[in-house]
């Protein structure tokens, strides 16, 4: 273990079978020139391992060989490698939480290598040297970049999913204009970028992450004027369809601070930008306790009482609550057809329209399939009579 900083180069490293070199040191001073280790190359047996778990800068050296596990945790950029930038051998290299290689300087790695990605990690690889195998983590947002002067690249890829980003790297010359994603048939797909110059690149062996189908892809720039492919619609969340997604703290999926903090559901606080409410209606719609238009959690819980009187009273029961529809005239959850918003007659009636959508709400008549609170059933006794 390298767990103190260090000035003096190891010349040339040797890791057995089973051994394990782990290098945490750091250093507030490390630079490229000044890492807390350095080797000049290094060679590294089947089961042998180099843990890099440090945010510092740490020097590998250029004449390397990685038949066993290289890995890289915590670190963004600060892995450097000498003026062959290569890994060779057969091993893997794994990146947790990591970005190894840059813009300017692409990592080579042998297409005899795997390259694993998890917990937003990035790699940037030379031309024509992207490994034999790269799995991404479904879960996390990956980048893998590539030359662009690569032709078909036939490494495997595999768990891409909605958040799995392919960039080309600005320096390298071409200009990407359009991409797809092409099924073959063995039910893999090819990714085909269409670039400046009538160049293609392609990326012949692709396979998803279980349950996610490739959309249309779009190409932006990063802040370093690299082009980034994404799944345009899975940059969009889950659509706008994800309405009354609550989680007590008074949020919705769509009508921003809408629940039990007595915030109503305003499009301004809208996480999908629109300006108009879910279910139809534009403006201030709300639904639980606060209301259209931003009624106070006091004024909120009289309506509540008045309706539950009124209900009670009145033999009202429970009414049809119509939910998702955007007629002000339809019944409300209880104690009438005004809007609670309006009247003040019922919690929320079918314009309060945050529980419209993928979550559905609940009905007086049958019990919601898509929401964990207990359902709501038709009361012919009609409660208080």
């Amino acid at each position: 273990m390298v767990g103190t900083a260090s000035s003096t180069a190891v010349p040339s490293l040797t890791i057995g079978d089973y051994g394990t070199l782990d290098i945490t040191a750091s250093s507030c001073k490390s630079s490229e020139s000044s890492p807390v280790f350095s080797t000049s190359s290094f060679q590294v047996s089947q089961h042998g391992s180099i843990v890099v778990n440090t945010d510092s800068a740490v020097q590998l050296g250029d004449i390397n060989v990685m038949n066993g596990t290289l890995t890289i945790e915590n670190n963004r950029s600060n892995v450097f490698m000498g003026d062959g930038e290569r890994l060779n051998g057969n091993g893997t290299l794994n990146l947790v939480n990591s970005t190894f290689g840059s813009q300017t300087d692409g990592v080579n790695i042998a297409n005899s290598m795997h390259i694993t990605l998890t917990g937003d990690s990035s790699v940037y690889t030379g031309f024509l040297a992207t490994g034999v195998s790269v799995s991404f983590d479904a879960k996390s947002s990956e980048q893998f970049f590539l030359n662009g002067q690569d032709t078909t690249v036939d490494t495997s890829f595999s768990n891409v999913s909605g958040k799995t980003e392919f960039g080309i790297t600005a320096n390298t010359g071409e200009t990407p204009l359009s991409a797809s994603y092409v099924k073959n048939s063995d039910n893999s797909y090819s990714l085909v970028v269409q670039e400046s110059d009538n160049h293609t690149l392609t990326l012949s062996n692709v396979s998803m992450a279980s349950g996610y189908t490739p959309g249309t892809l779009q190409i932006t720039q990063d802040k370093s004027g690299n082009y980034l492919i994404s799944d345009a619609s899975a940059n969009k969340g889950n659509s706008d369809n994800h309405c009354g997604h609550w989680d007590h703290n008074g949020h919705s999926g769509r009508g921003g601070h809408s629940g039990w903090n007595a915030h109503d559901g305003s499009s301004t606080h809208s996480n999908h930008g629109s300006g108009t409410a879910c279910g139809g209606q534009s403006g201030n719609w709300g639904w639980g306790f606060g209301g259209c238009g931003g009624s106070d959690l006091a004024s909120s819980i009289q309506k509540i009482i008045s309706a539950m009187n009124g209900a009670f009273s009145s033999c009202n029961g429970w009414q049809p609550s119509n939910c998702g529809s955007s007629s002000s005239s339809s019944s409300s959850w209880f104690g009438g057809s005004s809007s609670f918003g309006k009247s003040g007659s019922a919690w929320g009636s079918s314009t309060v329209s945050s529980h419209a959508g993928s979550h559905d709400c609940f009905s007086s008549t049958t019990p919601s399939t898509s929401h964990s609170q207990p359902p709501v059933y038709h009361n012919t006794s009609h409660w208080g009579c």
